[in-house]
């Protein structure tokens, strides 16, 4: 399904990380983008990055000041992204210290 397709707002969930890398990719014909990132198990902290690509190929870090997002505490957190047309996103675990988190990652697209 591509989100953001019909009017509605879709929302897709990508397979849980525990190590640094990236989930799988989803298409998007949206603009307006909320993740959803739920962090359980965490020892210090984790790192992630919001990716989007316009090829599935070459993906570039969607915050304009290439910064990542460090979270340093279990639960659930929203970041809206705004005009961002991009065709496909995904979702980088940078990097974690400490304890064995679970990061769980849904992108939904209007």
């Amino acid at each position: 399904m591509t989100l953001g397709l019909n009017s509605g707002f879709e929302v897709t969930e990508f397979a849980d990380l525990t190590s640094a890398g990236v989930t799988s990719s989803a298409l998007t014909a949206g603009v307006n983008l909320l993740f959803q990132v739920t962090v359980s198990s965490i020892g210090t902290n984790v790192v992630v990055r919001f990716e989007g690509s316009l090829d599935d190929t070459n993906f570039f870090n969607l915050d304009q000041d290439e910064l990542d997002t460090t979270i340093t505490a279990n639960g659930t957190r929203g970041f809206a992204l705004n005009g961002c047309p991009v065709k496909y996103v995904r979702v980088r675990l940078v990097s974690l210290t400490g304890g064995t988190p679970t990061v769980a990652a849904k992108v939904g697209a209007a």
